[in-house]
């Protein structure tokens, strides 16, 4: 009793996962199930077809007394001409071209209902995680995202394609033992007795075995992706710290897992069909054991009945074989299935938009009593109450790790806050749909995130919207046209991946642009100057200074020497704001500003 409630908890889940990607396929489910049975009919027909032929070549007149052979012989008297032999020879013909052409629309079907089904299952889940928040990409490993959305759906289409041929195997084999039944039960009863046995040794390999090593081909995959994106991401430092060895040793073990996985799954995916060809060729020799004991004075009577025997389980060894294969292929591609499945069905964590739009900012940003944690940490902002008054330049600072970027990104809505209100001219953000509020602001952060494309595509980062004038009025605006027109292609030269062509002011200056080009309203500048040289930070401060006329500007910053005309300095220290005012004021106060310039100074 325990077994068989191990055996219902390991099945249903399984078909739950494999009738989640059928359900919207209902019609091409039906239309399959016809065709297979179809082709079962049609093939058992022409196997029966048999029959007569040797029969009547034989000369040995046995007769059968037997429904579908004499379904047969009224097919066969349709067929024009005296000399039955031909004509049945004709209809076996006939019967294996409508086969061939019922065989190709069931193969082109399930081709069309596997790629339809992994293509959506694709778009579903890219989109699916570009509508999660960012919390969630802070939760999961980016190569375990990209190994889902690649290589685990791609087994989602060999799931699709295994069930639509087992299903097609299933009732072939169903239509041919209906045939060996009818032309001797006994020896029926011997290829199903076989057939039973395979069929729990294929269900053992599958569940215990199959199943297994596919979900443990499935871990070490996604590991072998998560190394590969932390070393390519991370290369320059792996190599400044010596470490390729430690990172060549975990690759390769990994490796080697995955390997010893696939290969044990290799040699038991073959060896139930190596065992089911000894079975079935016994099966056949026992059979004419048994016709022979029945007859000892004359064996020629029942030739066309054990050829035509025998034939049928030839024909029955591939759909029981690939049965066998077929089942443990989809024990092998469920995990894989399955870690789709669990993406697609479970609730990601989202923003939950506003419906109001927003126009234009005419007033201020308040942060009224504002506090957020972030997952796993300590609370990294606490009772935040601030202004951002409009046209004004505010700036942001104190020591790493007190709260500063995390303030312009609940104001970006990446999070939102665990208490308190941030109002956008006395609205509730969260009232805004997010999309219409977004357009409305800039961002120029540290890391720039840069394309593998043009400049031009850089700056207008997937928006066709801009024209070429537009893009190079933002370029200037960003002291950033110059430095375009040196290279020989322009706007139109690949920066290569990571922008590997550009230094790291020229990248700062086209993500300028790209901010700039939005005509926004706000510009948050997050340490946008912090990791350059003196040479490029005057740069790029240049370039800062010229677009931040006539803006409502947020600077978090660093380098205290880059903020000193701003009109408001707000500094924020272990997630509290511990003083606010202009330059001026706060060295005059002599305390947590005045610290944090004295002690930049010298640097």
């Amino acid at each position: 009793m325990r077994q068989t409630g191990q055996n219902k908890d390991f099945t249903q889940p399984k078909l739950k996962t494999i009738w989640f990607f059928l359900k919207p396929y209902k019609l091409y489910v039906v239309a399959l199930f016809l065709l297979a049975s179809a082709i079962g009919v049609l093939e058992s027909t022409t196997v029966a077809a048999i029959y007569p032929i040797m029969d009547l070549g034989l000369n040995v007149q046995a007769g059968q007394d037997n429904m579908l052979f004499s379904a047969i012989a009224n097919l066969a008297a349709v067929i024009p001409g005296k000399d039955a032999f031909i004509s049945y020879c004709i209809l076996v013909i006939l019967l294996a071209i409508t086969v061939f052409i019922v065989k190709t629309l069931n193969i082109h079907l399930t081709a069309r209902l596997s790629t339809n089904i992994v293509g959506k299952v694709k778009e579903r889940l890219f989109e699916k995680q570009m509508r999660a928040d960012y919390q969630y990409f802070l939760d999961t490993k980016q190569g375990g995202l990209v190994y889902t959305t690649t290589i685990a759906t791609s087994d989602v289409s060999t799931l699709m394609t295994s069930v639509a041929k087992i299903l097609s195997d299933i009732i072939l084999m169903l239509f041919l033992f209906v045939l060996l039944f009818s032309m001797n039960w006994k020896g029926a009863m011997l290829v199903t007795l076989i057939g039973v046995g395979y069929y729990f040794i294929t269900q053992y390999v599958g569940t215990r075995i199959s199943y297994a090593t596919g979900k443990g081909k499935a871990e070490k995959s996604t590991s072998e992706h998560v190394i590969l994106n932390e070393v390519f991401n991370g290369i320059k430092q792996i190599k400044v710290f010596l470490t390729q060895s430690d990172w060549v040793r975990r690759f390769n073990r990994t490796v080697r897992d995955y390997y010893a996985y696939y290969r044990r799954n290799m040699v038991w995916n073959e060896i139930p069909a190596y065992s089911l060809w000894v079975l079935l060729f016994a099966t056949i020799a026992t059979m004419a054991i048994i016709l022979r004991m029945q007859n000892p004075t004359g064996f020629t009577p029942l030739l066309p009945l054990f050829g035509t025997f025998a034939f049928a389980v030839l024909r029955l060894l591939p759909p029981i074989a690939n049965f066998g294969s077929l089942r443990m292929q989809i024990m092998s591609a469920l995990p894989n299935a399955e870690l789709t499945y669990a993406v697609l069905s479970k609730q990601l964590s989202t923003i939950k938009d506003g419906e109001r739009e927003f126009k234009t900012f005419t007033s201020n940003i308040q942060f009224d009593n504002v506090s957020f944690t972030h997952k796993g940490r300590p609370k990294t902002i606490k009772d935040v109450s601030i202004t951002l008054e409009k046209g004004k330049t505010t700036a942001i600072v104190g020591p790493s790790g007190g709260g500063k970027t995390t303030i312009a990104d609940l104001l970006l809505r990446l999070f939102d806050a665990d208490k308190g209100q941030i109002r956008i001219d006395g609205v509730n953000l969260k009232e805004y749909k997010l999309s219409s509020w977004l357009n409305r602001v800039g961002v120029v952060s540290q890391d720039t995130f840069v394309l593998h494309d043009t400049i031009k595509n850089n700056i207008t980062f997937g928006s066709d919207g801009y024209s070429d004038e537009e893009v190079i009025q933002a370029s200037k605006s960003a002291n950033a046209h110059d430095f375009i027109l040196e290279f020989p292609q322009g706007y139109d030269t690949i920066v290569g991946e990571r922008g590997m062509k550009l230094s790291g002011g020229q990248k700062q200056r086209v993500a300028i642009a790209r901010a700039i080009i939005r005509k926004p309203d706000i510009l948050i500048l997050d340490e946008a100057t912090s990791a350059l040289d003196n040479i490029a930070q005057a740069s790029v401060q240049e370039a800062i200074n010229k677009i931040s006329k006539k803006r409502t500007v947020i600077v978090i910053a660093h380098r205290l020497s880059t903020i000193i005309d701003a009109e408001k300095i707000i500094v924020v220290e272990n997630g509290l704001v511990m003083e606010a005012g202009t330059h001026k004021e706060l060295m005059e106060k002599r305390g947590a500003y005045w610290s944090l310039y004295k002690s930049q100074e010298n640097i």
